[in-house]
């Protein structure tokens, strides 16, 4: 006979086990306790964060994640996470918790759920069960940076590292600039400086060594985030974004080509990264880079009647 499950509220102290579940979910993506707890610290209160886990006999089996989205500019827009241990799905563990985090969610205002999945007949039943339907979808592909050289710096270009920068207001202005032309629904125009640096400067989302920002005739033009995971010899793009005026040029290319390879002297052998399928230009790139296709993703997104 099937053991009943138990859902209870989580705290920080669950989030180690909820990484692990986390991860072997989603195979080719970086999580991990430290990057959870960074960012379950890092949403402000507005955002009103449930957590939930689902156990049985003491053991984590499943976790939900439902937050109001506080950094674009409709409050009504909330995502939901859910995520159920292989061995242990199909036993309706997965619905109880999407259906928690949809109450939490419904509770406090929320018009517009989102939530993401790999593409799967699984994530797809139980969206079709909620009334999800699908708005986006991204691959995410793969390159070992070690076979990926270093592209040759053209004259008036100069490449700095995060570490060497100590003014972050410029990349946050370039991100929120670049942002509004990636492909996909997820809003930031409402994030502070602050909200970004929290998230992006210092910490483990951005490797100060990996992440490089491109100046042309000392006005900066482009810049790459990439996450370095070093226990797993793994490294996760963030954001490669162009200004409009410097686009063109190949600064993209050359930024990821140096980047992937400061990555491999930083003992990385394998690299990911997630494109919208819309995103041709950066697809292109990152196939001229030796990046191979590993998953799909797909994007939801479910609306309440009056919304």
């Amino acid at each position: 006979m099937d053991r009943p499950e138990t859902l209870r509220l989580a705290t920080l102290a669950d989030i180690p086990a909820a990484a692990a579940i986390r991860a072997s979910a989603v195979t080719d993506a970086i999580i991990t306790p430290e990057g959870m707890s960074t960012w379950v610290s890092d949403l402000p209160s507005e955002a009103e964060l449930y957590l939930l886990a689902a156990e049985i006999d003491g053991q984590m089996v499943g976790w939900c994640n439902a937050w109001r989205n506080t950094f674009g500019s409709d409050q009504g827009v909330g995502t939901v996470d859910v995520v159920v241990l292989a061995e242990h799905q199909r036993q309706g563990i997965g619905t109880r918790l999407v259906t928690s985090g949809l109450q939490h969610l419904e509770g406090i205002g929320i018009h517009t759920v989102r939530g993401s999945s790999t593409d799967s007949p699984g994530p797809r039943a139980v969206a079709a069960r909620f009334g999800f339907a699908e708005i986006h979808a991204s691959s995410t592909s793969a390159v070992d940076p070690r076979t990926v050289a270093p592209l040759p710096v053209p004259e008036g270009v100069t490449l700095r590292s995060f570490g060497e920068i100590d003014d972050p207001r410029p990349i946050y202005e370039l991100d929120m600039e670049v942002s509004r032309d990636i492909p996909g629904d997820e809003a930031f125009d409402s994030m502070t400086l602050d909200q970004w640096s929290n998230r992006f400067w210092r910490n483990v989302f951005a490797d100060d060594d990996a992440s490089i920002a491109a100046y042309v005739d000392g006005e900066l033009a482009a810049v790459t985030m990439l996450r370095v995971d070093r226990p797993s010899h793994r490294a996760q793009n963030n954001l490669t974004g162009t200004l409009r005026a410097y686009r063109g040029r190949g600064l993209a290319r050359l930024l990821k080509s140096h980047s992937l390879h400061r990555a491999a002297e930083a003992g990385v052998t394998i690299a990911f990264t997630n494109n919208d399928e819309t995103n041709t230009a950066m697809l292109s790139i990152n196939h001229e880079l030796g990046y191979q296709h590993s998953s799909r993703l797909v994007e939801w997104e479910r609306r309440t009647p009056t919304a």
